[in-house]
């Protein structure tokens, strides 16, 4: 039952006012009065009752020290606690020695209550302690006064009836002293559960001539509410006669505070982070069991010892010395500490380190507050490199889409060069050559929009077990007769929808890396499986989602990765293979890849404990649907008005060069706008669209929507080097509309061109990237 609280708080600030109320509120039932000048505050203290005095340090008209002077002034004896926003050490200190018994922060107010606990409880002690000195000294009228005036109840009984109370003793149970006096067995203000008790214990030793007697027992209070009380009597003798004199204490609210600390003990036994107590000279004197867990050792193995007990050793000691130097100058020290556990098991601690003062201010102990963050430093180490991984993936894409508007211009420039050289031609062998290295630098921008995830994909429903089976001849030819490849197929294994030609990239790719990490031979494992993956698994998997998938899983038996490697495993280029062994991009195909279909990585591996690479694909439950490839007619009909808007002129004047050189007629533009002035020039006349995707001001499916409004059956083929928003341009091509991506050779286009303007598809086998591993 919370209790009612009488509270002046000295605050301009009605807000922090209303703060410290709050707080109170937790425990008690708090009736304040808020002042913020001297007049008031006198006022305050005249009209009486406070049971004590929160004031802020500074204010405008007025400041907490002047507070407190004045009370001392008028010797007002009430815990008075100082309240500050940044109280500074010094601050502190001066108010501490100007006679407050406690100051706080105000974004510490939880201390609030205790303190507030702690002041009152030891403004009754002070109190008693002095009325107990002044009665010792003084004379019998004093002394007379004394006891009229006491706060702990005083009573004599002669055969157990009440022959002298003072007022405090009538107080405790609600009496005024006239009416207990003569008329009152003590018994009757028992309570009856005890009565015995107090017989048998108390009033009967005492008649017998028991030593001095301290007994507890429950009172009724003239309300009728139970009260704990503590009684101390001896035996004396009045006027002849055996009687007992005593004192008497309303322990009630003691109790109830001692309620509360042991609530306070149970929840520092019980809390889940580590408590660490410790002296002076940093010997643990205390630690409750969740640090005995976290950190392996039993209590009697922590106890005289130091923290330091569980350094790990990797870090500094001006770490060490910084700390110790903060909390022996009284201040807060937060940080992590990377520590280790008695089974040897490296841990991280977020921790929070302070000085325990005693109400002088000086230093006393140091607590520490510990908490095991070492799975959310991974989780947070993860979700950084998931971060980083998207900022390497959007500059890759960029460099690719830049870099395949000229390696189409090479590569169909080349071509075109070859094919109007003779076979015998000095020149023919280094025009090859260029266009060799332009095919090669193809194959890296492909790599590098797979890993940036700008690739336009054409998803089918696949069996992944058929996929796997269909190309594990050539992984066999691929590996090498000391490698051999090993598969654990899941009869029932799911279905995934994804673009084939990536599916044996991601295959083939993981295949490359463990050959290459298994320079001595040994077995490649490749499996698939069912999962599930659930909250638990995504809490500590940044970048995961949970649902169905199924598993593709490579695992060898080579060298292993430390942890900075896999840490930059899927970035484009890093490689750890000698010159000329691998480009760097196979994985970060493989992670793009992954990542454009919805899927997760998972990578476990230790050195020289070879290595597991799990693919979580996103399980469809769509059924198959028969795939039919349709033979390439060679006979082109180029009877057609071509319209091709291309906004990097060289990859124009090469499109428009090679469709006029197999006859076909064309209208050119660099711009959308003037595109569509031509189209309404000609729209007689033109056939189809031939535009890029990514323009300025106006984008290719922007331009075809409008010309498709003006001519439904106008034919439309797109180009690209890459694509920002891919899902959108994926819902594009699902309406019927063909993709050539770029860079292309003239041949390539020609086809395209012809299926697109026939209303055929032809599905061109997948190329898988061999040579990208990292």
């Amino acid at each position: 039952m919370k209790h009612p609280l009488r509270i002046l708080i000295v605050d301009d600030s009605a807000e922090d006012a209303l703060l410290i109320v709050r707080e109170l509120q937790r425990e008690f039932v708090p009736d304040y009065e808020r002042v913020e000048t001297p007049e008031e505050m006198e006022a305050a203290l005249d009209r009486g009752g406070w049971d004590a005095v929160i004031s802020d340090y500074v204010m405008p008209r007025f400041s907490g020290l002047a507070a407190l002077k004045l009370m001392h002034d008028r010797s007002i004896d009430l815990p008075f606690i100082m309240v500050s926003g940044q109280m500074g050490e010094d601050a502190a200190v001066e108010a501490m020695r100007a006679g407050a018994h406690d100051y706080l922060l105000k974004d510490r107010l939880s201390r609030l209550i205790p303190a507030i606990k702690r002041e009152m409880r030891e403004a009754v002690e002070r109190r008693e302690r002095r009325m107990a000195e002044e009665a010792l000294s003084a004379t019998e009228a004093r002394f007379q006064s004394l006891v009229e005036q006491s706060l702990v109840g005083i009573f004599m009984l002669q055969d157990d009836i009440i022959i002298y109370v003072n007022p405090k003793f009538g107080d405790v149970f609600g009496y005024r002293p006239e009416e207990l006096i003569e008329k009152k067995n003590l018994l009757e203000l028992v309570h009856a559960d005890d009565q015995i008790g107090m017989m048998t214990r108390f009033l009967c030793p005492l008649k017998e001539g028991s030593e001095p007697l301290h007994v507890f027992f429950r009172g009724k209070h003239r309300s009728g509410v139970t009260i704990d009380l503590e009684v101390n009597g001896t035996r004396t003798v009045i006027n002849g006669a055996d009687a007992v004199i005593g004192t008497l204490l309303d322990i009630t609210e003691r109790r109830r505070t001692e309620a509360e600390l042991s609530k306070l003990w149970q929840a520092v036994e019980q809390s889940p982070v580590s408590v660490v107590i410790t002296d002076l000279r940093g010997l643990i004197e205390y630690v409750n069991p969740k640090f005995i867990e976290v950190s392996g050792y039993s209590e009697a193995e922590l106890i005289g010892e130091r923290p330091s007990i569980i350094k790990s050793g990797n870090m500094e000691d001006a770490f060490y010395r910084d700390l110790w130097d903060t909390i022996c100058a009284g201040k807060e020290w937060h940080g992590e500490l990377h520590n280790r556990k008695k089974n040897g098991e490296l841990y991280w601690e977020s921790c929070s380190i302070s000085a325990v003062k005693n109400p002088e201010g000086a230093i006393t102990h140091f607590v520490a507050l510990k908490e095991d963050v070492t799975e959310r430093k991974f989780a947070i180490e993860q979700l950084r490199q998931v971060q980083k991984m998207e900022a390497v993936g959007q500059l890759a894409g960029g460099i690719a889409h830049d870099f395949n508007n000229l390696l189409t211009v090479i590569n169909g420039y080349s071509t075109l060069l070859i094919r109007a050289m003779e076979e015998n031609s000095p020149m023919r062998k280094e025009a090859e050559q260029i266009l060799r290295a332009g095919e090669r630098a193809a194959d890296l921008t492909r790599q590098l929009l797979g890993f940036s995830r700008r690739q336009i994909m054409e998803p089918r429903v696949l069996d992944i077990n058929k996929q796997v089976k269909s190309v594990q001849k050539m992984l066999e030819r691929l590996i090498g007769e000391n490698i051999r490849l090993a598969t654990s197929l899941a009869p029932d294994a799911g279905l995934i929808k994804m673009d084939p030609g990536q599916l044996e990239q991601i295959v083939m790719n993981l295949i490359v890396n463990a050959r290459d990490a298994s320079d001595t031979g040994g077995v490649i494992t490749v499996e698939t499986a069912n999962c599930e993956l659930d909250d638990a698994f995504t809490g500590t998997h940044p970048g995961s989602q949970a649902g169905s998938y199924v598993r593709l899983s490579v695992t060898d038996r080579g060298q292993g990765m430390t942890e900075e490697v896999k840490q930059r495993l899927f970035e484009p280029f890093f490689t750890t293979k000698e010159m000329g062994r691998g480009t760097g991009l196979g994985l970060a195909t493989v992670y793009g890849i992954v990542k454009q279909c919805g899927g997760y990585i998972q990578v476990t591996s230790e050195p020289g404990q070879g290595a597991r690479f799990d693919i979580y694909l996103p399980r469809t439950f769509d059924s198959t649907k028969a795939q039919s490839r349709q033979q390439l007619d060679e006979a082109i009909d180029t009877n057609y008005t071509i319209l091709v808007v291309e906004d990097e002129p060289g990859v124009l004047n090469l499109v428009v060069h090679t469709l006029r050189m197999r006859g076909f007629k064309v209208l050119e533009s660099t711009d959308p706008e003037q595109g569509i002035a031509l189209f309404d020039k000609h729209e007689g006349d033109i056939d189809m669209l031939l535009t890029d995707v990514v323009m300025p001001f106006m984008s290719g499916p922007t331009l075809a929507d409008i010309l498709l409004g003006k001519k439904p059956d106008l034919k439309v083929l797109f180009m690209s080097g890459h694509m920002e928003n891919r899902a959108g341009f994926e819902k594009t091509l699902e309406k019927g509309m063909q993709f050539l991506p770029k860079p292309f050779a003239g041949d390539a286009l020609i086809r395209k061109v012809r299926d697109t303007l026939q209303g055929t598809v032809t599905q061109e086998a997948p190329r898988a990237i061999l040579g990208g591993s990292n």
